[in-house]
């Protein structure tokens, strides 16, 4: 049995700047098994990890080259030597594909985009401990076709089914039961949304849970692990690891420890350093 897969969304965002160095770095330093990231293409077809509020928009970053980013915002590459850097090897990388199926103009097609990031992976040596994961099911499919030994994990939740069919399936036939695909597709892992209101949870009596038994269950049985997001609250942390999930994407890393250490877990070993890593790495 594979150990619980903690991982911090964005590097911790309810703790630190998201989806920076300082992030990635503070939350190696805590203990977790797996950095979430998410990645946008730069004009000049640069792999960036975007954090910043007023530049989160991926069109306005495929506008812009690497100059004209806030030099806080690092490329890919830079994590890649952080996690180098601090002899973190057993540590993965979840690495989101932030790309639109409703609105793709100006940015990229699926191919260009995940070629890109593949190449990056390649580079870097990252291939053999990154996961992609992304809502578009083409996006996907193309990953296996572009590098096979990827890990591919779907995220999933209601709006993302919807349509007829959904423009995120990129045409692919997804059944009703979408887990029954998402197996014949060959995805390792599904990533469903961990219920409704996104921002409540368990304890809450309007809460409605997306990732449930049933899912787990299913999941499970068709070879498929279960890693919901973004589970923030202790309650429904507990909750959701005595269903059996393989893992949280969680912006507060330091309370899924406490979590998975009272459930008798093992603990993701933690690799510090010097510094926060607020600048970047040398990767020249």
């Amino acid at each position: 049995m594979s150990p619980f897969d903690l991982q911090a969304h964005r590097g911790g965002a309810g703790l630190w700047p998201e989806n920076t160095l300082e992030a990635f770095g503070r939350a190696l330093a805590l203990g977790v098994s797996t950095l979430e990231l998410d990645v946008h293409l730069t004009a000049e077809d640069d792999v960036v990890v975007a954090h910043d509020a007023a530049l989160h928009d991926a069109r306005l970053i495929r506008r812009l080259t690497r100059a004209d980013l806030p030099p806080t915002m690092p490329l890919l590459r830079q994590v890649a030597a952080l996690v180098r850097e601090r002899g973190a090897d057993p540590v993965r990388i979840n690495l989101e594909i932030k790309y639109d199926a409703v609105d793709a103009a100006q940015l990229t097609t699926r191919e260009a985009f995940v070629a890109k990031v593949v190449d990056a992976l390649r580079i870097d040596g990252l291939v053999g401990r990154t996961s992609i994961q992304c809502f578009d099911w083409g996006v996907l499919v193309r990953v296996a076709e572009a590098e096979p030994a990827l890990e591919r994990n779907l995220l999933v939740s209601p709006k993302y089914l919807k349509g007829s069919p959904s423009p995120w399936f990129d045409g692919l036939a997804v059944d009703a039961d979408f887990v029954r695909t998402a197996a014949k597709e060959g995805f390792t892992a599904i990533s469903p949304i961990h219920g409704s209101p996104y921002t409540s949870g368990v304890d809450d009596p309007a809460y409605r849970p997306f990732a449930t038994a049933a899912l787990v269950d299913e999941a499970h049985g068709a070879g498929l692990r279960v890693i919901p997001y973004v589970v923030d609250d202790e309650p429904t942390m507990r909750h959701l690891v005595r269903l059996g999930v393989d893992g949280l994407i969680t912006n507060h890393p330091e309370r899924l420890r406490e979590v998975i250490a009272d459930q008798g877990l093992e603990l993701p070993e933690s690799f510090p350093g010097g510094g926060n890593h607020a600048a970047a790495p040398d990767v020249s």
